[in-house]
């Protein structure tokens, strides 16, 4: 008995709950790590309200990370989730993020998708096509939104071929689709100065 009351002695000193701090919560250890895996999840799923409400934003207090550890991954959610719930607004922030962070880490794939994926909501289409087309080549897609990111660069039977790709190959096969009215005006390829003009 006496065993089990210093085992859970210790226990109950050595971890990391979520402690509330005036209208916030604290977040640190375990309680962190699973905060953000969750909050991966939800964006990997679409789940961006889900995602949000984790996070702290929508609800009105605030989260304090204290995690060292998972603080780059908050950063890293709360930008793709303003990314993709905020688009035009986020855009060109998102390229100079993903773009930082692709440098300081060349073998983490999702931030070259993520980076290709901001491209293509600013209209670089050039630059989002070559990440993506040399990451399907070397089949390192890192997930689903990078073929959906993909479809929405491509016109004709090229669109549903790289959803069908996605709803093969995503965890989650709702995310596996475009909004109609971006498969009625596919992103513009950019014209080459050098082209001649007609007359």
């Amino acid at each position: 008995m006496l065993r089990a009351a210093i085992a859970f002695a210790v226990l109950a000193a050595t971890a990391t709950p979520a402690w509330p701090c005036l209208n916030g919560t604290i977040l640190e250890g375990d309680e962190a790590v699973r905060a953000i895996v969750q909050i991966e999840r939800f964006l990997d799923a679409g789940q961006y309200g889900q995602a949000r409400e984790l996070l702290g934003s929508s609800s009105g207090s605030e989260v304090h990370w204290m995690n060292e550890a998972v603080t780059g991954r908050v950063g890293d959610a709360e930008m793709v989730l303003a990314l993709r719930t905020a688009p035009r607004r986020a855009a060109k922030i998102a390229v100079d993020y993903f773009a930082k962070r692709s440098k300081a880490q060349p073998k983490n794939l999702r931030y070259q998708a993520w980076l290709a994926e901001a491209y293509a909501t600013l209209n670089k289409r050039e630059e989002a096509l070559s990440i993506l087309t040399d990451l399907h080549k070397r089949d390192l897609m890192p997930d689903g939104f990078a073929y959906v990111t993909l479809a929405k660069l491509s016109d004709g039977v090229k669109v549903d071929e790289w959803l069908d790709v996605c709803r093969t190959r995503a965890k989650v096969k709702s995310i596996c689709v475009i909004p109609t009215a971006a498969r009625a005006a596919p992103a513009r390829k950019v014209r080459s100065s050098k082209m001649k003009l007609p007359g």
